[in-house]
């Protein structure tokens, strides 16, 4: 394999580090860009560390800093972006980023469609995919028309969601009725992001299941991968704490289908929820990029990162069509806290979830290989609490488990 072409991770963190083991362990050599200096994920022995400034915040000093590096370069590298903010960056200076890096992304307007989940909405719905009902309340005069025809209980979710997440820290407020929606975007409306309201799809968190599909230029898939959730956290509304490889044709030809009729380019995640009514999917969102769990993947034998990086290098990689089910991923303390949840219903027992958590072979962090990144996630975890106390760190604890709790 041509291993020369560099490959530069745009973003770090969980979703970060899993790529650069995917690249770093087939011998590509691994920038890893981020903000946070001091991230764990650095410690990996398949990155190397370029801090950068905030892609939100600051996105031309990101750029120069990409196109000086990229300048130094003797061949392109290949950009592969971890986040919706990165993501926004490429696709809006792609003109300047093709002088000197290789990248697969979408037509500008379906990326930022994609990105802001009105859009998206609007999107899915023109290309006939089944979507909740979802309202889009942009005004006091839109609220008062809308709030008595919503299906209550509903959920309100950020148009822009990485922009929301450092605001509010979750991924959207559970509705009851007109004077809770009313309530909660009077709570939002300082902030200045923009909302939709959708309806909730019934079923268990084991009804969701997220489909991974990578795109060539002639638009289409070179690998997909599918996974169910079996829990979440927060449980109602939260992101995957115990995952399980699955095949779901249903799901896979309907975000293929997807995908086509966008004319789509490059990584996404497609998210569905079978209607526990119908037994039908509903679409729940896209995400035009790798996904945050993209290790698990790689480790069922579809590795993403590695599939991106020959397809842009122009390497023709075979499309991979077969992958291990039934491995499951596991993020223990988010599945703890998912348990603790599911004891208080009587929903599930200590004994039981400590078998399930036994049938985990993927995790986050961790790996014999490269351990680094795992030891300084825990080091750094405890530091912080040392720091701020015993009392005020298990404070914050209460406070975030209550911020997570969508009630």
């Amino acid at each position: 394999m041509n291993t020369q072409a560099r490959a530069f991770v745009l973003g770090m963190g969980v979703n970060g580090l899993g790529v650069s083991r995917g690249l770093g362990e087939a011998g590509v050599r691994v920038s890893g860009v981020e903000v946070a200096g001091w991230a764990p994920e650095f410690y990996s022995r398949y990155c190397e560390r370029l801090v950068c400034p905030s892609p939100d915040t600051e996105p031309e000093r990101v750029l120069d800093l990409l196109l000086v590096e990229g300048a130094r370069l003797e061949r392109p590298a290949v950009l592969l972006p971890t986040s919706d903010a990165f993501v926004r960056l490429m696709s809006r200076h792609r003109a300047e980023l093709r002088r000197w890096f290789l990248f697969a992304l979408p037509p500008p307007s379906v990326l930022e469609g994609l990105v802001d989940k009105w859009l998206q909405h609007q999107m899915a719905v023109r290309a006939g995919i089944p979507c909740p009902r979802t309202f889009h309340p942009g005004s006091v005069a839109e609220v008062a028309r809308i709030k008595d025809h919503i299906d209550y209980p509903a959920f309100l979710k950020p148009c822009v969601s990485h922009l929301w997440a450092p605001v509010f820290g979750t991924k959207g407020f559970r509705i009851d009725g007109p004077t809770d929606l009313e309530r909660r975007l009077a709570e939002i409306a300082p902030s200045g992001l923009d909302v939709i309201v959708q309806s909730i799809v019934p079923g268990p968190n084991t009804n969701h299941y997220i489909v991974w599909a990578h795109f060539d230029d002639s638009n289409q898939p070179l690998a997909l991968f599918t996974q169910r959730k079996i829990r979440q956290y927060p449980t109602d509304f939260g992101l995957g704490a115990l995952l399980e490889s699955v095949r779901a044709p249903d799901a896979e030809e309907l975000g293929v289908r997807l995908l086509e009729r966008l004319h789509y380019r490059g990584m996404a995640c497609i998210e569905f929820k079978r209607d526990a009514r119908t037994g039908e999917l509903t679409l729940i969102e896209v995400n035009p990029r790798l996904g945050l769990k993209n290790i698990f993947a790689t480790r069922c034998g579809v590795n993403f990162p590695l599939l991106a990086y020959l397809d842009l290098t122009g390497q023709k990689p075979a499309p991979v069509t077969h992958y291990r089910e039934g491995v499951r991923y596991l993020v223990l303390g988010k599945d703890f806290r998912a348990f603790l949840d599911y004891y208080r219903r009587g929903e599930l027992g200590p004994v039981e979830w400590v078998r399930s958590v036994m049938t985990a072979r993927v995790f986050p962090y961790f790996a014999w290989r490269d351990p680094l990144p795992f030891v300084m996630a825990v080091a750094g975890n405890l530091w912080w609490r040392l720091l701020h106390g015993p009392k005020n760190a298990w404070r914050a604890i209460r406070r975030r488990a209550a911020r997570d709790r969508v009630t």
